[in-house]
């Protein structure tokens, strides 16, 4: 898996760049794009890493959505 990195000094670049790019990017068939997350900096500006994979190098997806609630109270093994 590949990590690209976005960073720029200047305030507002990156995510101006990000916004236009991954689009892009997550449109193209060719490429399976994951979230951004943003790094720490010294100094004024962005860090921004996001993972970038090949569609026909990667194993088969799976996509699970959660249909109930959980539990509000607190799960563990119960009290013996």
């Amino acid at each position: 898996m590949a990590q690209v990195r976005v960073m720029s000094d200047d305030d507002g670049e990156v995510t101006a760049l990000l916004e236009a790019l991954m689009p892009l990017l997550r449109a193209h068939p060719a490429f399976v794009v994951s979230g951004t997350r943003e790094l720490s900096k010294r100094g004024p500006g962005e860090r921004v890493v996001f993972e970038l994979l090949l569609a026909d190098r990667q194993g088969p997806q799976v996509t699970v959505e959660r249909t109930d609630r959980p539990d509000s109270g607190r799960r563990g093994l119960p009290r013996s």
